[in-house]
Formats: structure tokens, sequence, C-alpha cells
């Protein structure tokens, strides 16, 4: 009987290792590369007065800054003059993302365009005190 009970737990252990190394394998694989750069001092202190006028950290306006301006490199064919780069909208009350079908007709909170009832949105759950954000498929791929 102890040899039974031995082997189950030996199963289970195994069992949870597998599980584990599993999950580990995964996340690993969502892990986002870093990417440094060396910057002028005048350029470091606009990014980062820019990134608290807008309440996002600074790791999140030059992602946006970069995939906007890559994004704008595809559709035109060449890499566009930095002036031409705007950070994209953000919603600092926004704590998280969810991909919901709207039940009723509402507006887009970033562009405004009404968004039929029946169709796939961005909720933007807000922190507690604040209103939620409804993005329209567009808005939330610049978001």
């Amino acid at each position: 009987m102890q040899d039974f009970a031995r082997q189950m737990r030996n199963l289970g252990r195994d069992q949870a290792r597998a599980m584990r190394d599993k999950a580990r394998s995964e996340a690993a694989k969502r892990k986002e590369e870093y990417l440094g750069a060396r910057v002028p001092k005048e350029l470091r202190d606009r990014v980062i007065a820019e990134a608290e006028a807008l309440g996002v950290p600074v790791s999140i306006l030059i992602r946006n800054v970069l995939e906007q301006a890559f994004g704008a490199q595809k559709a035109q064919g060449a890499m566009p003059r930095a002036e031409q780069v705007k950070p994209r909208p953000t919603f600092p009350q926004v704590i998280g993302w969810e991909r919901i079908v709207l039940n009723r007709s509402m507006p887009c909170a970033s562009c405004a365009t009404d968004i039929e009832a029946g169709a796939s949105v961005a909720l933007g759950f807000a922190v507690p005190g604040e209103d939620h954000v409804i993005l329209c498929a567009k808005c939330k791929e610049l978001a």
C-alpha cells in the first residue's frame, strides 16, 4: 500500500513539475525584449515631462511612439519625420481592457464615432470613481 501511495505522490509531483515547466516556457515566450538608447539630456527631460503629462510610464510612451512611427513607415513606405510622430491617446483611468460585444449603440471615447449594437469593442475598466471607456476597433489599435 505504501508503494502505491509513493507512486501516486511521485506521479503527482511529476505532473505538477511538467505543468510548471510548461507555464514558465509560455511566459518566457510572451516576454518582451528590452531596447536601450542613449539620448541627449534635453530629449530625455522632454520625454519624461510628456509621459508625466499624459499619466503614462515613460516606457509605454516610447513604445507607443515607436509603434506609431514604424506603423506609419509600413503604410507610407518610408520612415516618417520625427515631428510627424505624436503619442497615441491614452486613458490613464483605465486599469485594464476587455473585448466585448455592444448591446446598444455607443460613441467611441476616442474618435466619437457611433458604434452600432453588436459590434466588437474594447471596454476599458476604470479606477473607482472614473468612467469606463469604450473604444472602436480602429481606436483600440492606436491606444
